[in-house]
């Protein structure tokens, strides 16, 4: 099997060189890119019978903690790629090779950004679906060959959404070639500015049914991979790892410049003060401690889920609760190494502004949301009313 982790750690080297370039551009270089798609980091968790690396859980993390520890963008564009790309485990074989039929832009690989909420509609025609909208937050917009949006279904033109059985109204995610949208220039943020997450527009696109799906939809591979509720969990995983990368690579930046940097009104050196000796210990055990508690609860809920165990469902939702804890005490992490260097921090060449800046930015993402400590505290409590209010469409 590919060795995702070892191609991380050989990449990360470049990445980090790239940094700034990444950083000032809002997108990855080409040439990072076909790196980074060669190494399979686009497509962690996708099927290996359609190009993917298809990683176990823990095994992924650990390939996005690396990349996130060289710049942050980068991690969040190879994880959000990652999750993307599982989904095409819902696609056929037939789809896929027909994907690569249409490919325009000479990758062999389908590297697939997007934005899977219900942004957009659409109106079922024989053969598939005729899709207007817009979506943003579509990050890989500014390298992917094929971008993923959600999109809900209309009685006709211009009528009202449909509903199903349960009430709720129907929605799709379709993968649409890049070239047969338009991508806008929105991104312009405080944060993961390299990840470019631009909108990305259709207007009338009809779409195959083949190349659309849905996570209550069986999927052609057997396991919980490509199974609803723990996908999302898988995918969102990844983010924690995203986190923790950032936070790991502040806490080797921090330690750099100790070596090396007094202040503005000392001569000591940052790594013989005592706040700053605290300050890169508390650090660490906050980074570790939440990187182990989310390989423990990856690891129970991945193992559970193979083996349908009853108390996979609940296991599930503690990967989610252990992913969400990860983004909060990364940031938390940086805040104190940020504060620990004083006035070196605020300098753009110092790198740790821009993790706290990043983690500020990521923890915003529906997978950081606090909202995990009243669902899962839901479960464990048995309450009347456990964790029936979804935190994504994969539950």
């Amino acid at each position: 099997m590919f060795d995702v982790v070892a191609a991380a750690a050989a990449i990360a080297p470049r990445i980090r060189a790239a940094a700034d370039t990444i950083e000032a551009e809002r997108q990855l270089p080409d040439d990072i890119v076909e790196a980074m798609a060669e190494a399979k980091l686009f497509t962690l968790l996708a099927p290996a019978a359609y190009g993917g690396a298809e990683a176990e859980p823990t095994t992924a993390i650990r390939a996005i903690e690396l990349i996130s520890a060289a710049d942050g963008s980068a991690g969040w564009l190879a994880q959000n790629g990652s999750f993307e790309s599982a989904l095409l485990g819902w696609l056929s074989p037939e789809a896929i090779a027909g994907m690569r039929a249409l490919e325009s832009r000479g990758a062999r690989d389908i590297l697939v950004g997007g934005a899977n909420l219900p942004q957009a509609t659409a109106v079922e025609v024989e053969g598939g679906y005729v899709i207007d909208g817009r979506w943003d937050f579509v990050s890989g917009v500014m390298h992917s060959n094929w971008i993923l949006g959600g999109f809900g279904i209309l009685d006709g033109p211009g009528g009202a959404r449909r509903v199903g059985a349960d009430g709720e109204p129907l929605q799709r995610i379709a993968f649409i070639p890049h070239g047969d949208g338009e991508v806008l220039d929105t991104w312009n943020v405080m944060g993961m500015r390299g990840t470019g997450s631009n909108d990305f527009v259709v207007r009338d696109l009809f779409v195959p049914a083949e190349r659309t799906m849905w996570y209550a939809d069986p999927a052609p591979f057997p396991g919980p991979r490509y199974r609803r509720p723990y996908v999302g969990a898988w995918g969102w995983s990844l983010h924690g790892g995203n986190s923790l990368g950032m936070a790991r690579g502040a806490i080797e930046d921090l330690s750099a410049l100790a070596q090396t940097h007094d202040s503005k009104h000392s001569t000591t050196l940052l790594r013989n003060r005592p706040h700053v000796q605290r300050a890169i210990a508390e650090a660490e055990a906050i980074v570790r401690s939440a990187r182990a508690f989310l390989f423990e609860a990856v690891e129970e809920a991945w193992i559970a889920a193979n083996n349908d165990a009853p108390d996979a469902v609940r296991l599930n939702w503690e990967a989610r609760l252990a992913l969400m804890h990860s983004a909060h005490e990364a940031l938390r992490a940086v805040q104190l190494l940020y504060d620990a260097a004083g006035t070196n921090a605020i300098f753009t060449a110092h790198r740790i502004e821009r993790a706290l800046r990043d983690l500020n930015v990521a923890k915003h993402h529906v997978a950081a949301s606090k909202q995990h400590y009243e669902s899962v505290g839901s479960i464990l409590l048995g309450a009347d009313n456990p964790a029936t209010l979804p935190l994504d469409p994969a539950q």
